[in-house]
């Protein structure tokens, strides 16, 4: 105990001798100077500028693809000027508006196929809300990720003209942004996952639209299961299951060879990667 005790004695004794050696220090700084440089030697001082200067001249010492990037603007998205209708109609999901909605109306399960930027996620919510699946329920759509949700809403929400939370609200766990106006929802497939348990048959909602479901998250294949049985009790209830790739016919083949409808883009680079053993297929080509 003694020892114990001169040894929290020596440590506070070097600690104040340490404070008061840094007082005074701080005392000989004038506090009127523009710039104070921490280096002893006056050769070695060099401003942040001149050291990213030098850097910059350095050029003959970095490989040529960093050179080749090196000054240059770069632009994490595309500029333009057009209007948001101009912007819809340009997607081309927006080619097949009609087909799409009658696919849905002539099927109680479809699959959704189309590339990546084609308007899936956006798009098919608003034409099925604008024939009319959102005056019998909500028009839920699933995200793997809460950020997906909460940037889609809010985009969803620019395009039809209301706030967040209104007509097109988001939910994600800790956070709700929907009201009883609500008619399009974004949420988490865990989110779904849990109104299912609660809600078996799912009375608040029209249609399900499980997005990204070649991501094959937990959540989703669960998903998988808890609807294929809530479908056989609501005749009324659409499902539609949206991928990006060409693996939709693992998800025909569990929903009992359900139709699949496929979209592509312009460079159409999947066409010869479409398998001719596929019998129940809505193809439509913009």
């Amino acid at each position: 105990m003694g020892g114990t005790a001169l040894a929290k004695e020596r440590r506070e004794l070097r600690q104040q001798q340490a404070a008061d050696v840094a007082a005074e220090e701080a005392q000989k700084v004038d506090l009127n100077a523009q710039w104070q440089d921490p280096m002893v030697a006056p050769d070695d001082r060099k401003f942040a500028s001149d050291l990213k200067n030098s850097r910059l001249n350095q050029g003959s010492d970095l490989p040529e693809w960093k050179r080749a990037t090196m000054n240059k603007n770069m632009s994490f998205g595309k500029i333009t000027n057009k209007s948001i209708k101009e912007q819809r109609e340009s997607l081309p999901v927006f080619k097949l508006r009609s087909s799409l909605i009658k696919a849905v109306q002539d099927n109680q399960l479809l699959i959704v196929v189309g590339d990546t930027g084609s308007g899936k996620t956006t798009q098919m919510t608003e034409y099925l809300a604008e024939a009319g699946f959102s005056n019998n329920g909500i028009i839920g759509c699933t995200q793997p990720r809460r950020v997906a949700a909460m940037s889609v809403a809010k985009r969803v929400a620019e395009e039809v003209g209301c706030r967040v939370g209104q007509e097109v609200g988001y939910t994600i766990r800790f956070e709700d942004c929907t009201s009883p106006e609500t008619k399009i929802k974004y949420m988490t497939d865990g989110m779904l996952q849990r109104e299912v348990l609660l809600d078996p048959d799912l009375r608040r909602y029209s249609v399900i639209i499980l997005d990204e479901a070649h991501e094959r998250t937990i959540a989703t294949d669960v998903l998988f299961g808890l609807l294929k049985k809530t479908l056989k009790r609501r005749a009324d209830l659409k499902l539609i299951v949206t991928s990006a790739t060409l693996d939709a016919e693992k998800f025909s083949n569990y929903f009992n060879q359900c139709p699949i409808f496929i979209f592509l883009a312009e460079h159409i680079r999947w066409k010869s990667s479409i398998p001719r053993s596929w019998k129940a297929i809505i193809l439509m080509l913009p």
